[in-house]
């Protein structure tokens, strides 16, 4: 899975635009947002049935023991994720055609 000189570029400049909103989100975003959670609320379902059918490694974005430094670094984490993800994916497809 060789990337062409230009697309290593692009994907390098993707990468330093995702962590720098990765570190600037925490202190631009809304502290309180209005969505899952208000649909959540709208539909009646409690946060005990939400949190017993899905639980998360890192609620709502964060590791509370570093506060605003956990909040970027479970975003960075998020990043790395998916773009391990997307290349295995992009991997597999690649292999089959």
């Amino acid at each position: 899975m060789a990337l062409s000189k230009n697309n290593k570029i692009l994907l390098v400049i993707v990468l330093i635009i995702c962590i720098g909103l990765a570190c600037l989100s925490p202190f631009i975003a809304s502290s309180n947002p209005d969505g899952l959670e208000k649909t959540a609320e709208d539909a009646n379902v409690s946060e005990d049935t939400a949190y017993e059918a899905i639980s998360s490694p890192m609620p709502d974005y964060s590791f509370e023991p570093l506060g605003k430094l956990g909040e970027i670094g479970a975003l960075i984490i998020g990043i790395i994720v998916v773009l391990v993800i997307g290349f295995g994916v992009g991997a597999l497809m690649k292999k089959k055609e």
